[in-house]
């Protein structure tokens, strides 16, 4: 079977490793190509993947051929006229689309990947200027597509009630975690670019109005009104890309290290910015406990990549949260300071509880692999192919 992917999402825009859908299209692919040596994968990529990344990508597989950016970049005719042109005449048996989107003048049989619908529940969380997207993209390729994967039974619900006629195309194929464990093993324990000198809580994800992160700050800061002696002892460390729509987000992080500033000089919580595979891998490993209180998911990655590492998890039941968490977190209300405190407390000193949360992580990150994902995966993709010949 020749299987072409669209590779739009396997970097972002500088060549970095990403996050949400970058994170999810590099690892599908890649465990794609390992998992169906005996298929053939034409994979276009995009101009900003380097050539370290590319080989990273195909390294071992002689069943990859690549399909590169072509001239100037001009965003319509570009991604919706000529990529579906050179996509048909690569002469796929089936096309798969991680990124939720397929080009408007697709031909043939494709897979598409939902992620969430978040931008039609609630589009003041967006920047401007989503329209084209979410009034024509989006619908025409799930109208079109020959299979919609979900990722989540949550994402999945949202799919069909937004889009009725997709009722008996859509699967849900939960996404996986790996956590590296040469790279864990090897971890360097002096960072000179972290400030490994106490411990810390962890957000690890894009800057954006629905992770909720004013709302982690104040928790963590009334957790420290409590026990000032601890504003020297813990850290609240925030990795990740800005995003859109961070001014409140941001101003109540210099208002909470305004606050501890005579104690604390270097701020109580402090912004990292991007962060590279290994550092993220780093920084969860190290982490008293992760807190992820997003007020919406279509999946929550980073719930798996803590627990993956034995890192105790504090989140929330909006979305596939719950779906993704199992029994293996500590649930709070998204708008509950109080109850975020209390559970950051728990995690931070009560031992015993965080070292249940540990194991109960452990074994619920080891329900969702990569391997998992991609077999499922081509399943769909042979069976959209079968009934296409």
């Amino acid at each position: 079977m020749r299987i072409l992917i669209d590779g739009t999402c396997l970097c972002d825009s500088e060549g970095r490793s990403g996050a949400g859908i970058e994170h999810y299209t590099w690892s599908i692919v890649r465990q794609l190509f390992l998992s169906a040596p005996k298929h053939e994968f034409v994979v276009y990529v995009p101009p900003s993947l380097n050539a370290v990344g590319l080989r990273s990508l195909v390294e071992g597989c002689s069943n990859v051929s690549i399909m590169k950016s072509l001239g100037p970049h001009i965003s319509f005719v570009t991604r919706h006229i000529i990529l579906p042109i050179r996509f048909f005449l690569a002469r796929p048996d089936v096309m798969f689309f991680p990124t939720g989107q397929m080009p408007l003048f697709t031909i043939g049989k494709a897979v598409v990947t939902i992620h969430d619908l978040a931008i039609y529940d609630h589009p003041e969380w967006f920047p401007e200027g989503q329209n084209f997207s979410t009034k024509t993209v989006v619908p025409k390729s799930i109208e079109k597509a020959s299979k919609i994967i979900a990722v989540s039974a949550a994402t999945k619900q949202r799919v069909e009630e937004l889009f009725p006629d997709s009722v008996s195309k859509v699967q849900v194929i939960h996404e996986g975690v790996d956590a590296p464990k040469e790279m864990l093993d090897a971890m360097d324990m002096d960072s000179t670019r972290f400030p490994f000198d106490r411990d810390y809580i962890l957000y690890l994800g894009t800057i954006e109005p629905r992770k909720n992160l004013t709302q982690a700050f104040r928790a963590f800061h009334k957790f420290l009104e409590g026990r000032p002696e601890l504003a020297q002892t813990y850290r609240f460390m925030v990795a990740g890309k800005r995003g859109w729509k961070t001014k409140e987000i941001e101003n109540e992080l210099v208002r909470v290290n305004h606050a501890w500033k005579e104690i604390e000089p270097n701020g109580v919580i402090q912004f990292l910015g991007p962060v590279t595979e290994e550092e993220k891998w780093n920084l969860m490993a190290r982490a008293s406990c992760l807190v992820f209180p997003s007020l919406y998911e279509g999946f929550g990655l980073p719930v798996l990549e803590a627990m993956s590492v034995g890192t105790p998890v504090i989140t929330t039941r909006c979305g596939a949260l719950p779906e993704v968490a199992g029994d293996a977190a500590l649930f709070v209300k998204p708008d509950d300071v109080e109850q975020m405190s209390l559970a950051i407390t728990q995690c931070l000193l009560v031992p015993q509880g965080a070292k249940q949360m540990r194991i109960d992580g452990f074994k619920r990150a080891g329900e969702f692999t990569w391997e998992r994902t991609a077999k499922e995966t081509l399943k769909v993709l042979e069976e959209v192919r079968k009934r296409s010949s």
